[in-house]
């Protein structure tokens, strides 16, 4: 016997309450590591590098970022600007310039201030269409899943964060970034 249109209705109704209740459900590591990176300012300083004109580069973001699977890879979260060489043919490389906040074992959260250089990857260039996409995310033409940077040379500042630290960390973050801009200028 067919289903009549006001169970599909009701069932379709609960698929929808069920798929709302799971986006309303961060997990809960995942929180902690937003209220860190909330507290230590990091999308504030980021977008304040973006917002200064760059004599070298065109700068984009900020974005936050968090691991895919919390549980199974550690958790992370991140603020990120990602920026691209001036021109019309500097599309080949982007570099990611970011803060994250990485849950250890036993309760520590480590912070990292660091960069990953991403190469582009898609089978054509369409300049219009990349220079629409860009502005607003960078993982269609340069797939990475913004993951803190695991080459030491890239690591720009680490510390483990604890309350009691938070004004320190912020201010060496801040004075982190800036540091960078300068040198990229060069």
């Amino acid at each position: 016997m067919p289903d009549s249109p006001e169970d599909r209705e009701a069932r379709y109704a609960e698929i929808l309450r069920r798929i709302e209740a799971r986006k309303s459900q961060p997990a809960p590591q995942q929180v902690g590591l937003a209220a860190i990176l909330d507290g230590l300012n990091a999308l504030g300083a980021l977008d304040e590098l973006k917002r200064r004109a760059h004599p070298r580069f065109n700068l984009y973001g900020p974005r936050s970022l968090q691991a895919a699977h919390p549980a199974a890879d550690g958790g992370w979260m991140g603020a990120v600007i990602w920026a691209k060489e001036r021109g019309y043919y500097h599309y080949q490389q982007i570099t990611l310039l970011g803060v994250w906040a990485v849950a250890e074992t036993g309760g520590a959260v480590k912070i990292i201030a660091g960069t990953k250089v991403l190469d582009f990857n898609h089978p054509l260039f369409n300049p219009e269409a990349y220079y629409h996409t860009i502005k607003k995310d960078f993982y269609l033409y340069y797939p990475d899943d913004g993951s803190p940077p695991n080459v030491s040379a890239a690591v720009l500042y680490q510390a483990t964060y604890s309350d009691g630290e938070r004004l320190t960390i912020r201010a060496a973050l801040a004075g982190v970034l800036k540091e960078w801009f300068k040198k990229a200028q060069g």
